[in-house]
């Protein structure tokens, strides 16, 4: 038991000294390279073999997971407005269902907008918090009323998928009568 419990304490050190380097207000060059050196470095010096293979294969699978990740890791260090931690993202995203729910008047946001076109619902959160509130006005005022009837008709046409699964839930024998008969009928 005790091998488990050191080997368990020397995969938590390598992540909290990945966790320093990323907690960082450097510049997303500077935290780059820090993090590929460190990874490099703990490559190099992994076990292979005997009673520490098991913590070369972790820094092996950890150096997988940062690269396959590699090109999305760094925004946050040039964009101030994004966040760091999924703590942060959660946040976000608690205020924005917050928004929503403020907004609909909803209890609830299941079944709701951000499930139909919650894409654009979370972009145009994120504006809100991020433009002064004269300038996304001066963004809005400028979409001609041509673009902005189009922009409509499309969310419209991404909603519907999902309105028409609530009305399914809503009346399902009608629906079911209605598919069954045109089944038969073809």
């Amino acid at each position: 038991m005790r091998p488990v419990a050191n080997r368990l304490q020397r995969h938590v050190q390598i992540v909290r000294h990945v966790a320093q380097i990323l907690d960082t207000d450097k510049t997303a060059a500077q935290v780059k390279r820090a993090l590929r050196r460190h990874l490099n470095r703990l490559e190099q010096q992994a076990p292979r073999r005997g009673r520490g293979a098991q913590t070369g294969h972790f820094v092996d699978h950890l150096v997988k997971l940062a690269n396959s990740h590699w090109s999305g890791l760094f925004h946050a260090y040039e964009h101030p407005d994004i966040p760091r931690t999924s703590n942060g993202i959660e946040g976000f995203f608690g205020s924005s269902k917050h928004s929503v729910r403020s907004t609909t008047g909803r209890a609830s946001t299941a079944g709701g907008k951000l499930e139909s076109s919650g894409e654009i619902v979370i972009r145009a959160q994120a504006l809100t918090q991020i433009l002064p509130k004269a300038e996304l006005e001066r963004h809005l005022d400028a979409v001609p009323d041509a673009a902005f009837l189009a922009g409509k008709r499309e969310l419209l046409r991404i909603r519907a998928p999902a309105r028409e699964r609530r009305s399914i839930q809503r009346q399902l024998e009608p629906f079911l009568e209605r598919a069954v008969t045109a089944w038969l009928a073809g």
